[in-house]
Parts: structure tokens; C-alpha cells; sequence
């Protein structure tokens, strides 16, 4: 069957946005760029600004690589083909058919074709040492263009057509040979790619990249990924990715678009180039849903701060989001912030000095011309609230029998006293006693703290938190715990003249059985007061007093010791002495 008419004659070819700088892994080096008719007439020397809304060959017109290269041919003198020369990526085949000369010796006049990772042509309008300059149009950029290309590069044409050359073909000049030529892959490779058939212009495509070696070999190294024969994108390929990489591409124009991979190998796997796959690419549905979500630094708030909230509003297709979203706390709106393309769908909110309890928020985004309306899912959070706790002792000595009292108090900023939550009572560092609070007791608790160790303590409190309050603890107050004591008396006679003078031995111990070494005793006759002593050091608890002559008669004698500060006192039984004449 005769084909007639127009066919599809495109090249696809993605080049723009690259930059005129050098580097090992650039594709070409642009010279001048152009869109527009007049653009087109400065940078193009050829005269195709005036006729590129022309069909030549019976290719498609305007911005088009084969209809700019049959153009050339054309002023070239080269007469029409009698065969439809068909896409780009044909041209070679059939310049083949036609008799024409087709090889790798770039030549001026010559044109550029490439075939395997895109479908283009160019013309050729310079042969230099090393390097071409070529000149093109193209229909998926919608671009004319000219730039130089070196010898080596990734967009170094696959072969030259020779249909009317203006000079004999040059030879690209010879690459000198590596001085340490690396040994020769030991393993063949494979490697391909798939990917979506169809995205939007929106959307980054995420394709997947195998790569398997022959003789169980593990493939590792890099791997470029090219659009219409250009790298956009290159990985580095691990062992731990066990030969399969999932890449995300920078996002595309609308059209057709060609994706194949190239895997560079290394010392014991072989280079390897995939067959290219189309990806089909179209512009972005006119509504698209949402996904709206907030977020708090914690879920956990200070009293009295005032945190800051994102609100993000996700279009399904990566699309800017603009109007306006509402934020709720405790179903309350508290903000109305506007979306901008500048914001990229996100927009922070700082939310009122809340007291302390639980609180939830949530956001709704009001939609948009393009993008639906959607809220964001309810998120509890909870403000809690410094205390302060103080502690006061009810006696500030206490004997070791004696439990001591201790008062402790518990407030917050707002002056409203916690209702729940522990107490607990340190001494020197240690919990010796708690308690736990009520409503009734309105912050106050007096514990009572029995068998303290005697000496000086430290009491402090602590308060254990509650849900929305949190633990604060006490400054410490002394506590003087006494130890107790005995007193014990020996008479040196139990019976005395009246002109003689009685000895009363007392000693007084600690109930540790050490002898108190400071305090004063008193001596008694029953209710009367007869004699006094100092216990020393060098006493070691013991003295011996010389009773005072008393009447004819008996006498209870007794002694007692007063106490020290870390010392209780005691008191002795009764002695009888008896007076004779």
C-alpha cells in the first residue's frame, strides 16, 4: 500500500537548557540558540527563516529536523528523493536504497544522523581538529540551533549521509591511545529500562534500570540515563542494589520522548546500551485532587509558647498550589493564610498561647480552579505547664522516735494548684516517703516522714508531673534528726554519815554505745536541785560528782542529762541514799 501524505517525520530531541561550559560528561557546546522567525534569521546562515513554513521533501513544516536538513540538501542542489525519506532515525536506510554514500567521515555539507538512542538529523557546517559545528531545528524543543561537538562526546553523531558534500569527507582526528590501556572486560552485560508509558508534564517519571552480567557477576558502576540521546540524569549502580535502580527524571516537555540507558561498566562487566522506550507525555488534567496536611515540631507543647504549624497542600500531579487554607484549633479558625506560587503549596502558621490540657488541630485547603478541595486529618496535641514545689519542715529538731512533718506545697503560673500526680519526699537525695494529690487537697499535702537516720538530713519534694503538668522539685531545707540516749548513775555507798560527803558516778551513752562527749548533767534529790556536771571529751561519757552533805533521812538521788542539738535528752532511775547521825 502506497503511503500519501504527510507522515509523521519528527526527530525527538531534548537539549534544552544545557550550558556552554566543558566538561567531561557535556553533550555539545552551544553557539546561538533560536524560536522565533527572527531569531531563526540571525542565528541560521542558510536562509531558513524565510521558507521554514514551507514543506521541503515533503516533510512536515516548521520546526523540524528532517524538514531543516532536506531544506540544506535542497539549496544544496540535491534533487527530491523519489522515495519518502520517512522519520529521522530512516534517513540512513534509505539514503542507503537511493545510491547515496553512507559512513562514519564527517564531511561539510554532509548530514548528521543518529538512530539508536534518538531520531535526529543535522547538517554538517564545519569540520575541525577534534571537533564538529552542526546546525539543526527540532520538533519536540521547537528550537533552531547551532553548536560545536568534540570528537568523543555523548552526542557525537553515529554516522554521516553524503548526499552533495561541499569538500572531500575529513577524517575525525585519531584519539591518542591510552598509555595504560585497561585490560579487556572479562563479562558481557544487558541492561535495560522501563517506565511509565504515559505521564503528565507535571509529573517526574520514575523508570527502572536493570543491569545483569553474565557468570553470576555482580554489576556495579555507572549509569546514565538519556533523553533523545542526551544524559539527563546519572547513577551510580552498587552491589547492594543487586542490579536493579529505581531513578526519578527531571520532568519533560509534552510529546513523544525516547528513554533508553547506558551502563559504562568497569574492570570486570562490559559496557551496555538498552533499547529505547517511549514515553508519551501530555499536559496535566485540568482538576486534580489534593492531599493537605499539618504538622506540629511535637505533639508535645510548652504553656505560654506559641509553636509553629505547616499547613502543606499536595496536588496529585505536583502542581503549585495557590487560595487560601484554613487552621483550625479546637475547632476554633485561628489563621486564614493565602497559598502563592512562591510558597510551593506550603505555609506556616503560629498558633495562640494555649493553657494546659489537650488540644487538636486540623486545616482545610479551599481548592482552586485546578486543584479540589481537601482538609487535613485532626492531630491532638498537649500543652503542659511548669509547677514549682516548696517544702517546709514543722520542727526543724525532731527526735529519732519522732516522725518529722513535712508541708509540701505545689503551684503553677496560672495559680491554679495541679489536682493529680505524686509527691514525693527526699532526704539527702533518697525517697523516703510520698503521698499523692486530690483535689480536695488543693496543691498542700503534710507528710509525715517516720525513722529517719539521726544527723542532719536534707529534705527536698519532688512533684512527679502529671499529664499536662510538669515535674518540678523543691529547695532543700535542713532537719536535725536527734539520737537517743541513756543516763545510768552508781552510788560509791548506799549509806553515809551526815558529816560525810556521798559519790554519784553517771554515765550517759548513745545509742550506739558511745559516750556523749558534750551537754550538761544535773543531779536531784528527788525534786531539789543538789549538783551539776559538764561532760567533756576526755570524760567519754562518764563523770563523778561529789554529792553535797544532805539531812539525816533517805534520798532518792537522780540524774538527767539536757540534750544537744544532735543528742536527746535522758534521765536515770533512783538511787537511794541514806543519811545516818
Amino acid at each position: 500500500m502506497r503511503r500519501l501524505g504527510l507522515v509523521g517525520l519528527v526527530c525527538l530531541f531534548v537539549v534544552s537548557g544545557l550550558s556552554a561550559t566543558t566538561t567531561s560528561a557535556q553533550a555539545f557546546t552551544l553557539i546561538c540558540t533560536a524560536k522565533t522567525k527572527a531569531q531563526v534569521a540571525k542565528c541560521d546562515t542558510s536562509g531558513y527563516a524565510d521558507v521554514m513554513h514551507l514543506m521541503h521533501w515533503r516533510m512536515y513544516a516548521g520546526h523540524n529536523c528532517t524538514n531543516y536538513a532536506a531544506y540544506r540538501m535542497k539549496r544544496a542542489g540535491v534533487p527530491e528523493p523519489r522515495i519518502l525519506m520517512g522519520n529521522a532515525r530512516d534517513w540512513h536506510t534509505n539514503a542507503k536504497k537511493l545510491g547515496y554514500p553512507v559512513d562514519n567521515r564527517p564531511a561539510v555539507g554532509a548530514i548528521a544522523q543518529w538512530s539508536k538512542a534518538a531520531s535526529h538529523v543535522a547538517y554538517v557546517e564545519q569540520v575541525g581538529s577534534g571537533f564538529l559545528v552542526l546546525s539543526e531545528d527540532s520538533y519536540t524543543s521547537k528550537t533552531y540551533r547551532r553548536y560545536r561537538v568534540n570528537t568523543g562526546d555523548s552526542w557525537y553523531p553515529e554516522r554521516f549521509i553524503h548526499f552533495k558534500d561541499q569538500k572531500a569527507p575529513v577524517a575525525p582526528a585519531p584519539v591518542e591511545p591510552s598509555p595504560t590501556p585497561a585490560p579487556a572486560p572479562a563479562v558481557a552485560s544487558a541492561v535495560s529500562v522501563s517506565g511509565p508509558a504515559k505521564v503528565s508534564t507535571r509529573i517526574q517519571p520514575k523508570v527502572t534500570v536493570r543491569v545483569k552480567a553474565s557468570k553470576g557477576v555482580v554489576p556495579e558502576g555507572r549509569v546514565r540515563l538519556r533523553r533523545g540521546g542526551v544524559t539527563v540524569k546519572t547513577v551510580t549502580l552498587k552491589p547492594g542494589h543487586a542490579g536493579s535502580l529505581a531513578v526519578t527524571l527531571p520532568r519533560m516537555k509534552r510529546g513523544k520522548q525516547w528513554v533508553s540507558a547506558v551502563f559504562d561498566g568497569n574492570a570486570k562487566v562490559r559496557k551496555s546500551t538498552s533499547r529505547t522506550i517511549k514515553v508519551v507525555v501530555t499536559n496535566p488534567p485540568k482538576v486534580v485532587s489534593a492531599k493537605t496536611t499539618i504538622t506540629l515540631p511535637s505533639t508535645t507543647v510548652a504553656a505560654g509558647s506559641r509553636p509553629v504549624a505547616t499547613v502543606a497542600v499536595t496536588p496529585s500531579d505536583g502542581r503549585t498550589t495557590t487560595n487560601a487554607v484554613s487552621v483550625y484549633v479546637d475547632d476554633r479558625r485561628i489563621a486564614s493564610p493565602v497559598l502563592t506560587k512562591a510558597r510551593r503549596g506550603k505555609v506556616s502558621v503560629r498558633l495562640p498561647a494555649l493553657t494546659a490540657g489537650r488540644h487538636t488541630i486540623r486545616a482545610t485547603y479551599w481548592g482552586s480552579k485546578t486543584v479540589k478541595r481537601s482538609k487535613a486529618r485532626t492531630t491532638a496535641f498537649s500543652v503542659v505547664e511548669p509547677t514549682t514545689v516548696s517544702a517546709a519542715v514543722a520542727k526543724a529538731t525532731v527526735r529519732s522516735t519522732e516522725p518529722a512533718q513535712v508541708a509540701a506545697t505545689v503551684d503553677t503560673a496560672r495559680r491554679v494548684a495541679p489536682t493529680t500526680g505524686e509527691v514525693w519526699v527526699l532526704a539527702d537525695g533518697a525517697k523516703v516517703a510520698a503521698a499523692t494529690l486530690t483535689p480536695a487537697a488543693r496543691g498542700t499535702l503534710t507528710i509525715p516522714v517516720p525513722g529517719l537516720a539521726p544527723g542532719t538530713r536534707r529534705i527536698s519534694v519532688e512533684y512527679r508531673g502529671a499529664a499536662y503538668q510538669l515535674a518540678s522539685t523543691s529547695a532543700e531545707v535542713p532537719l536535725v534528726v536527734q539520737e537517743a540516749t541513756t543516763t545510768a548513775t552508781a552510788l560509791s555507798a548506799t549509806s553515809v554519815k551526815s558529816t560525810a560527803q556521798a559519790k554519784l558516778t553517771i554515765t550517759v551513752l548513745s545509742a550506739r554505745k558511745a559516750g556523749i562527749t558534750s551537754g550538761s548533767v544535773v543531779v536531784m534529790d528527788g525534786t531539789k536541785r543538789i549538783a551539776t556536771a559538764t561532760l567533756t571529751s576526755a570524760s567519754k561519757g562518764k563523770v563523778v560528782v561529789t554529792l553535797p552533805r544532805l539531812a539525816v533521812g533517805k534520798h532518792a538521788i537522780t540524774a538527767s542529762f539536757g540534750g544537744t542539738g544532735l543528742m536527746e535528752p535522758s534521765a536515770s532511775g533512783a538511787r537511794t541514799l541514806t543519811v545516818t547521825k
